[in-house]
């Protein structure tokens, strides 16, 4: 008899259980804003060694995304395409793809200079969004490189 595969959401709770509760509950609550201020976008989980990531895209490949959160021991962080306008210089990292904003509060996302950069990051994705829609999860498999680690010579 095979043991049933845990829901994508119970294993996204499994990977966050590692994390201190006012980040897991910092992060729970900016995941709630982002899939209404994102409807009908994927949400692809992949699981880090140091963070758990979550890339909302209308694919199921995470490089597509529209925005993307980083959940670590010490910060919730919301990453957006390099490209974007940030006329306020918030965005910090030297990615060559993206760059970060730290989320302190989940009301960040709601208004002010993130909500900002949330609204130039759907115009710049050209993505319009149904009214409704779910946001299906999708656990990916772990990272090249990690994978690499534990397959290599011991």
């Amino acid at each position: 008899m095979t043991t049933p595969q845990p829901t994508p959401s119970a294993q996204f709770s499994a990977f966050l259980s590692r994390f201190p509760p006012g980040i897991v509950a910092l992060a729970e609550q900016c995941m709630t804003k982002l899939r209404l201020a994102f409807p009908g976008t994927n949400q692809i989980v992949y699981d880090y060694a140091k963070s758990v990531v979550v890339s909302f895209s209308m694919t199921e490949h995470g490089y597509e995304a529209i925005v993307a959160i980083a959940i670590a021991a010490d910060s919730v962080k919301l990453y957006f395409d390099k490209s974007i306008p940030d006329p306020k210089k918030l965005l910090e990292g030297t990615g060559s793809k993206v760059r970060s904003v730290t989320v302190n509060a989940a009301s960040d996302l709601d208004d002010g200079d993130i909500h900002l950069l949330m609204t130039a990051a759907i115009k710049h994705s050209g993505v319009t969004f149904p009214r409704t829609g779910s946001n299906p999860m999708i656990i990916k498999s772990e990272s090249k490189k990690k994978k690499a680690k534990k397959t290599g010579p011991a």
